[in-house]
């Protein structure tokens, strides 16, 4: 069980707990059709929000692969897929945002359903920030 929480680079436990915190708090709100329903609406209504909204998503998401590409654990590989998705969908807003479908039914309860595995990777994300360790040097040598 130890090694699903070792770690060879000490700040994926550091962006683990971080991304881990925002994406349970983020998705317990959002696995609820009305509530995702009332964000992805207001986003597409307001091209201020919406670009706002990529835009920060994007920065956020380049920031965390400019410290951090790493798929040496679970844990790094969660962090550093999560920075992949918010880049792809920072970016993909900022392009197509304003012809996407995001306030159909089908796209409120598909984005909705999406905050289910979110909260599940943001939740093993807590435990590995928390509970997890970096492998020291000695440890990583044949």
């Amino acid at each position: 069980m130890s090694d699903l929480l070792e770690v060879q680079n000490p700040l994926t436990l550091r962006l683990a707990l971080f991304i881990g915190v925002y994406l349970v708090a983020a998705s317990s709100a959002l696995v609820r059709p009305s509530l995702a329903g009332a964000l992805l609406k207001s986003i597409k209504a307001s091209p201020g929000i919406m670009h706002a909204t990529a835009a920060l998503t994007t920065f956020v998401g380049l920031g965390l692969l400019v410290a951090h590409i790493d798929f040496s654990s679970a844990a790094a590989i969660l962090v550093t897929a999560t920075a992949i998705w918010w880049t792809l969908e920072g970016v993909a807003l900022l392009a197509l945002g304003h012809v996407l479908p995001i306030d159909t039914p089908f796209a409120i309860s598909n984005y909705a359903r999406s905050n289910i595995p979110a909260a599940l990777i943001g939740a093993h994300l807590i435990v590995a920030g928390l509970f997890g360790h970096a492998a020291s040097v000695t440890e990583l040598t044949p």
